[in-house]
């Protein structure tokens, strides 16, 4: 089993409900595919660096989860397929060094502030509008 990380950005113009239900089905294509997740890290709505299809902000999610090497092309497949997700990237964790990294980013995300809280989903503020 590698360890693998991926960040997901999902389409803010999702109602609550929606976006849920995509970031659900980003954690089921993970484990039905064998992966084990040891932590999401739900970072909310934020700006982009550029705008992708036209959208200027995004919904962030990372997962940090293990799987066999053989099923990340059938997972990435699943990503690209659903139209509801802007991006995504996934990181292999595959050198010792790299490896120690991935369990001190888990823990940290353990550890994070968004741990016990609702997901931030929110809708931007007038003021931030583009």
């Amino acid at each position: 089993m590698r360890h693998y990380e991926n960040l997901v950005i999902v389409k803010p113009t999702l109602t609550e409900e929606e976006i849920k239900r995509n970031l659900a089905n980003v954690e089921e294509i993970i484990t039905s595919n064998g992966g084990e997740i040891a932590v999401r890290d739900d970072m909310g709505i934020r700006k982009l660096a550029y705008p992708i299809d036209k959208s200027p902000r995004g919904y962030f999610y990372v997962v940090y989860y293990t799987m066999d090497p053989q099923n990340i092309a059938e997972v990435e497949r699943r990503f690209r397929i659903n139209e509801e997700l802007l991006r995504f990237v996934t990181i292999k964790y595959d050198a010792k060094r790299e490896v120690k990294a991935w369990h001190e980013l888990v823990e940290k995300a353990k550890k994070g502030p968004s741990r016990n809280e609702e997901p931030k989903i929110k809708a931007p503020a007038a003021d931030e509008e583009e």
